[in-house]
């Protein structure tokens, strides 16, 4: 079954690279890049499988949030656990539950994930100040260390450019859905400057789904001297919105529950967000070789939740969590005796992350008050080096060598802790060795080698006490002061080709062993415990293609073969939850005049709910979804409709074992939406 796989792809690529009508270049392989390398590079010369979404891709779509955008991509999977622009996931390679710790998401370079489980928050980025995103498959640890251990999604914000220019938009859809945004840019002698303001108000698909969210964003760039340069990004985001639940699955077939329907309401289900940060960057050129980086972040995160589950058990939660960052680089451009080139980049990197937790509740009986007081830090150096003995040749080796240490104060003020403070160090290395060869400028091939690593994220910690009503005990709080490091060994080999001017493509095989993986287990305790598992193996194979047979047309497929599993232990063989085996995407676009249309499709194959590693109960089932747009351009007014999920599939992206209920609770996604885009530019 592999084997048929891996060559269907393969003749796919043979059959669609016969003669075509000639048109406008459809894949450059000398589009620029930084993820690959943490500077700018062309993408033919990326000893990766990296993925270049422009903005003009993004609008296309009419995509709402960055999960919409990367649905398409192979070997990247999106999960939406609300239904809202508040919950996306983004998995690279099939890390399921785990990945918002194995994904890095960066934003201009400054990292997103936070220390504790939430993953990074994609709400928070209005998509239409997206220039680009960049999907880097594999670990990217050498460059960006912890939670890089999947892949980097790396979002570069527009720069504002020529004369001064508004854009004023307005979205309205299904579900209320309502967005105004105005968007103001330009550049004026050294000065660049792009500010936007949006909010979103929507009912959301299900009941008690509601999302209001607020934005506020600048990215400013000065060319103060000759050589010399700042670079300023700053934000502010607000929201609430509120958690509907879980829904069983048996409740779901037997008719019970609607797939709109919510186990809880708004006022007994909802959260809150405030998230603040800057980022600074001084760039200054030393001569004609060397260039000098000095980064500095600082994020102020609030949150806050609620949950009234019933029967009188409750649970609330605020916290504050702030990140410090300091980044300077270095990058050392040199020639090599008369043909050979050099770069040289080393830098370092150093976080500290403050975060105050208090949360109350009660469970069957027993409650519980506590405070936690977690500081991390972070501190790492990195040496990359990129050599091309000849044009068409590069070699590049990097090495990264990163220290963390936690500081936790757990306090219960009405139960007992066991162990209620921790402090641990973790060291880990990490390193790189690949290769690229481009061939006649038609086509590029590379492979890697890496040695990854990835740190436990500060809740994954904490195993949560509970009351047993049978035996009227109190088993306390306990931090788990034995949960270790995981480490990956990848190996990548892939080809990029653009054999004509109007037909290119990606084929990409990866085969990744973790030891020690951190992965929540069930099965332990009342509430389960994040253990590390011996032994995981990922392989698959990511291929996609695009064609563009006339000048106004444009066809784009892509396949990805993810096979996750246990490699021994009490799972051995069983496949990872939340991971799909198969995934196929395609999209027609046609143009026509001031139109266009496009028309796209996601299949992704059946998988197992999380918490089911025992591979014991029914997969969610596979789906396919369809989704349509058409768009309208006359002068400075432009108009796109955007139809999603055509079809009005009934499916869930996400979803649970329950062992009290011996169910699966799904998160049904949103039925069939519609959406129409106004945007009105003004100067420019």
């Amino acid at each position: 079954m592999k084997f048929s796989l891996i060559c269907l792809t393969f003749l796919l690529f043979a059959a669609a690279a016969g003669p075509a009508i000639s048109g406008e270049p459809p894949y450059r392989l000398d589009d620029i890049v930084v993820t690959a390398s943490r500077v700018e590079s062309p993408l033919s010369e990326a000893p990766a499988n990296v993925t270049v979404i422009t903005a003009q891709d993004i609008e296309e779509t009419g995509a709402q949030t960055i999960a919409d955008v990367v649905q398409q991509e192979p070997g990247v999977f999106t999960q939406n656990l609300l239904g809202n622009p508040k919950s996306s996931i983004i998995d690279i390679r099939g890390y399921g539950e785990a990945a918002p710790q194995n994904v890095l998401v960066l934003v201009n370079a400054r990292r997103v994930n936070g220390i504790d489980l939430t993953g990074p928050d994609l709400s928070q980025i209005p998509v239409d100040a997206i220039e680009r995103i960049e999907v880097y498959r594999g670990p990217g640890t050498v460059l960006y260390g912890d939670n890089a251990a999947g892949g980097v999604v790396n979002i570069i914000l527009k720069e504002g450019e020529g004369q001064p220019k508004a854009i004023a938009s307005t979205t309205v859809g299904s579900y209320n859905y309502f967005k105004p945004e105005l968007i103001f840019s330009g550049k004026q002698n050294k000065l660049s400057y792009l500010a936007t303001v949006s909010s979103v108000d929507t009912q959301g698909y299900r009941h008690q789904n509601e999302f209001y969210g607020k934005d506020a964003l600048g990215n400013f760039k000065l060319d103060a001297f000759k050589n010399l340069a700042f670079s300023l990004s700053v934000g502010h985001h607000r929201d609430s919105y509120g958690q509907p639940g879980a829904l069983f699955w048996s409740d779901l077939r037997r008719g019970v529950v609607d797939p709109k329907d919510s186990t809880l309401s708004y006022l007994d289900g909802n959260a809150s967000t405030e998230d603040n940060f800057i980022d600074l960057e001084p760039e200054l050129k030393l001569g004609e070789h060397v260039l000098l980086t000095l980064g500095g972040s600082y994020r102020n995160r609030h949150i806050t939740s609620a949950f009234d589950y019933g029967s009188g058990n409750s649970f609330s939660t605020k916290g504050q969590l702030e990140t410090y960052g300091f980044t300077p680089k270095a990058v050392i451009s040199h020639p090599v005796g008369k043909i050979a080139k050099n770069i040289l980049i080393f830098g370092s990197d150093w976080y500290k992350y403050p975060t105050t937790t208090t949360s109350s509740g009660s469970f069957f009986g027993s409650s519980s008050f506590t405070r936690n007081d977690i500081e991390k830090r972070d501190s790492a150096y990195y040496v990359t080096d990129r050599f091309y003995p000849i044009p068409d040749l590069l070699l590049e080796a990097g090495y990264r060598r990163q220290r963390s240490t936690y500081d936790v104060e757990n306090v219960d003020i009405l139960n007992g802790i066991a162990e209620p403070s921790m402090s641990s160090r973790y060291g880990k290395e990490a390193y790189r060795f690949s290769a690229n060869y481009s061939i006649l400028n038609k086509a590029s091939i590379f492979a890697s080698y890496v040695r990854a690593f990835r740190f436990p994220a500060t809740d994954e910690f904490i195993t949560w006490g509970y009351y047993d009503s049978w035996s009227g005990q109190f088993s306390p709080t306990q931090i788990n002061t034995g949960l270790k490091p995981q480490t990956t060994k990848e190996f990548d080999v892939g080809l990029r080709f653009n054999p004509l001017h109007n037909v290119s493509g990606t084929v990409t095989y990866f085969h990744a062993d973790n030891r020690d993986e951190i992965y929540f287990n069930p099965y332990v305790g009342f509430f389960g415990e994040n253990q590390n598992y011996d032994k995981t193996r990922r392989q698959g194979v990511e291929a996609s293609i695009l064609i563009n047979p006339a000048a106004s047309l444009v066809l784009s497929f892509a396949y990805s073969y993810t096979e996750a599993l246990f490699k021994g232990g009490p799972f051995g063989g069983n496949r990872i939850p939340l991971v799909p085996t198969n995934k196929f995407s395609g999209k027609i676009s046609y143009s026509v005049r001031n139109l266009d249309f496009s028309l796209s499709s996601v299949y992704t194959g059946d998988q197992y709910a999380i918490s089911d590693q025992e591979n014991a109960h029914e997969k969610l089932p596979g789906y396919t979804t369809f989704d349509g747009t058409v768009g309208y351009r006359f002068s400075a007014l432009s108009m796109l409709f955007t139809i999603r999920n055509i079809t009005d599939k009934r499916y869930s992206e996400y979803g649970t074992y329950s062992s009290s209920r011996k169910d699966i609770g799904l998160y049904p996604s949103p039925g069939r939406q519609f959406f129409l885009t106004v945007k009105y530019a003004l100067g420019g």
